[in-house]
Parts: C-alpha cells; sequence; structure tokens
C-alpha cells in the first residue's frame, strides 16, 4: 500500500510542475481506495479537508486541498509520521519567500514534506 500512496504523491507532483493542476481523478481515487480500512481518521480529515477549501480556497488550489487530505489519510494508514504538512508548510514557505513568488505548484513540498518526516522517522528524530 505504501507503493500507491507514493505513486499517487508522484504522479501529482508531475501534474502539479507540468500544469498546475492536480487531476480529480487522482486525489478522489486515493481518498476512495483508503476506504477499505475505514476510520474515524477519515472523517476528521476531510471534514478539515473542507474547512481549510472553505477558508482559504481563494489561496491554496483544490488538488492541493484533496492531496493534503489523501495523503493524510493514508499516513495515518500505514502508521506514518504526520508532520509531513509541517515541513512542506515550511519548505514551501521558506521557497516561495526567497524567490519571491506569490502562487508555486505546492504538491513537490508535499512530497519532500512526506519523505523528509519519514526518514527523520526511521532514524528517530521524530
Amino acid at each position: 500500500m505504501a507503493f500507491y500512496i507514493i505513486s499517487v504523491v508522484a504522479l501529482a507532483t508531475y501534474f502539479d510542475l507540468k500544469s498546475r493542476l492536480i487531476p480529480n481523478w487522482l486525489t478522489y481515487s486515493a481518498i476512495l481506495t483508503s476506504f477499505i480500512y475505514p476510520s474515524a481518521f477519515h472523517l476528521i480529515a476531510i471534514s478539515i479537508g473542507v474547512i481549510s477549501a472553505v477558508l482559504f480556497g481563494k489561496y491554496v488550489g483544490a488538488g492541493d486541498i484533496k492531496l493534503a487530505i489523501a495523503i493524510a489519510i493514508w499516513s495515518h494508514i500505514l502508521n506514518w509520521s504526520q508532520y509531513w504538512l509541517y515541513l512542506a508548510l515550511m519548505i514551501g514557505g521558506i521557497y516561495g519567500l526567497l524567490n519571491r513568488r506569490k502562487s508555486l505548484p505546492f504538491a513537490p513540498f508535499m512530497a519532500l514534506g512526506l519523505g523528509l518526516a519519514n526518514v527523520a522517522r526511521s532514524q528517530g528524530f521524530i
């Protein structure tokens, strides 16, 4: 199952870098397949995602929000670190500030945060 979410994140990164759009078929399929392992966390993650979309929809792309929901749910299922989001926001924010960019594809930073958080966890840092 880890290969599945890594593939989803890699494809989302590719599409986000290429066209600045993350396809709905990719994010919805990742969320729907996670229901193979149902838990209350699904409702929590989806609720937070909907609230985030309402509050921050004009600042963050909808594909980024849906990808973040999928990553959060699958990280919970696979017992991976949830610190990936903090790392993604820090790295993406610093990159945006240093390059003076108002808009940037965020999927690569989510992928980097996911990788770094899990490496840090495996080494005992988190």
